[in-house]
């Protein structure tokens, strides 16, 4: 039923929103991290047998999930990539269903995260599996240079912040538990030494 064309054109429309509404103060939330994000997914599903019904599912809400960050600020960007996503799937006359699957794993995203299904699960863990891996400390230093651009201001207890983050955060697959939760404890434990 949903053929790699279909998520080819997800691709290729979510590419051109990321072109034509450039936002320089995305350092992190840009283009790359959602490939990245595409790719974690991919990474992840390879644990599983999923159909192409799944996969499809899982493959549109990693390239929409954060398309609301280029249309206002970071707060509920969630909200506004479902309804980018919603509008372009309609007019391809798409299942509600469907919609209403990638619309469960874009709002389960949010943090503090929450997903109820094994898909959203994976999204989760595909949108921060950064945070147990070494290049963490390169994607935490973009975020908090992103996060200072948008609000004009600059941070001062990022580091609490960080902290916060990775000690709150749960991986929710056996494959992520796994392959990150050392990594993330190793992250955890460098941070607090900044505190000190």
């Amino acid at each position: 039923m949903f053929d790699l064309l279909l998520t080819h054109h997800i691709s290729l429309y979510i590419e051109s929103l990321y072109k034509q509404n450039q936002n320089p103060a995305l350092l992190y939330h840009n283009f790359q991290h959602t490939e990245k994000v595409v790719q974690r997914t991919y990474e992840i599903a390879a644990n599983y047998s999923f159909d192409e019904t799944e996969m499809f599912i899982l493959l549109a809400s990693a390239w929409f999930h954060d398309t609301g960050h280029l249309f206002g600020e970071a707060r509920h960007h969630e909200e506004r990539s479902i309804s980018i996503m919603r509008t372009w799937m309609e007019t391809k006359e798409i299942d509600k269903k469907i919609i209403e699957a990638v619309e469960g794993c874009i709002q389960a995203t949010e943090l503090p995260q929450h997903p109820k299904t094994l898909l959203e699960e994976i999204l989760c863990d595909a949108d921060t599996f950064n945070l147990g891996t070494k290049e963490f400390f390169d994607t935490d230093r973009l975020l908090k240079k992103e996060v200072e651009l948008r609000k004009g201001t600059r941070i001062d207890n990022w580091e609490e912040t960080t902290l916060n983050l990775l000690t709150t955060h749960t991986y929710f697959t056996p494959y992520c538990q796994a392959l990150l939760n050392k990594g993330k404890q190793e992250n955890i434990e460098i941070v607090r030494s900044f505190l000190k």
